[in-house]
This record gives C-alpha cells, structure tokens and sequence, in this order.
C-alpha cells in the first residue's frame, strides 16, 4: 500500500482527529504518538483515480467532495475507541466505531461530505440533533418535512455516485463512509 496526500491531488481533505481532537479529549502528543503529525488526510495511492472521478461527478450537480477521514494507523483506532468509550459511551460507540475490524487502517476507507461550490461552505447532510442515528443509511428515507428530504436527496447523490465507482457503503451503512474492495489483480 502506497499512503499518498489527498491535498497532493486537489482532494480537499482533513485529518478528522486531528480536526476535532479537543471533541475527543485528545492532545497533539497523543495523535503524534500513534502517527498523526497535523491535519494531513492520507489513502491509497489506488483510490485517488476513482475519488477525483467522484469530484468530477459532484461538480455536476454543484458541489465537491471533501474527505473528513481517510487512514488511521491501528493505534489511532485503540486511542480513539478509549477516548470515545469516555466521551460517548460504549454503547454509541460500538454502534459508529469499529475498534476491532478497523477498517481505515487499510487505507481504502474514506468518510465522506459535499461542500457548495457556491458558498464554498460544508453542506448539512444530517441533523447534528439526531446523532447517531442519523448518520445512518436510510434514516430519513420515510421523514415528510422539507429538511429530510433534503437530507436524503444529498446523501442519495453521495451515496450513488460512489457505489456507481465500485465503493461498497461499510458495515455499518453509514451514509457517508466508503470502503474500496481491490481485486486480487489490483
């Protein structure tokens, strides 16, 4: 696995745990000591075709991806899950965070959000009130207010564009994260 810089690629990107590490009560020391030295998003050398195919696709319709975590080295994953089980709970936690099949850590694991080619702004693609269920696939599918709708509409655009490039929605069916099965040829 090559780990190449998304910024490299005109990918806009952040390190989520880095980004909102005081959310998680984490210190610079801390994601240094696990291998996360500022806010660089890092994948596969293999993805970066099919994520600015993705870009292309989003630019369409107005908008463009950035991608809000990427990979995560194995002990990121102990320290997050830790500090979540803290912060959250082990119950939420275990239902938005797998601390065992660590998906990230293979480097073909994206978490993903539209931003407005407008306002430059990240779009809302769910009601912060709902965490965590509505970070899940389908969610506010059966919802009859505007904002829902919305809600669903934009996370259907995501969501169909990347299976549409070979991405498979994780485990877990959370709206915005996208996992790239290689092939043996690959």
């Amino acid at each position: 696995m090559g780990l190449v810089d998304l910024s490299d690629y005109d990918i806009k990107s952040i390190n989520y745990y880095w980004v909102r590490r005081k959310n998680f009560n984490l210190s610079i020391d801390e994601l240094k000591s696990v291998g996360i030295d500022g806010n660089i998003a890092q994948v596969d050398e293999r993805l970066i075709p099919k994520l600015q195919e993705a870009n292309r696709i989003f630019r369409i319709y107005g908008y463009e991806m950035i991608v809000k975590d990427a990979y995560r080295t194995p002990e990121l994953y102990k320290l997050v899950q830790k500090k979540r089980y803290e912060n959250d709970g082990r119950e939420v936690t275990d239902r938005t965070f797998s601390g065992t099949r660590m998906p990230h850590a293979t480097g073909l694991a994206v978490d993903i959000n539209l931003i407005d080619l407008k306002t430059g702004q990240e779009v809302e693609m769910w009601n912060r009130a709902d965490w965590p269920d509505g970070i899940f696939l389908d969610f506010y599918r059966e919802k009859e207010d505007k904002k829902s709708k919305r809600y669903q509409e934009l996370q259907d655009l995501l969501i169909e564009t990347m299976l549409g490039l070979g991405f498979h929605l994780g485990k877990r069916k959370e709206f915005h994260h996208f996992e790239y099965p290689l092939k043996d040829s690959e």
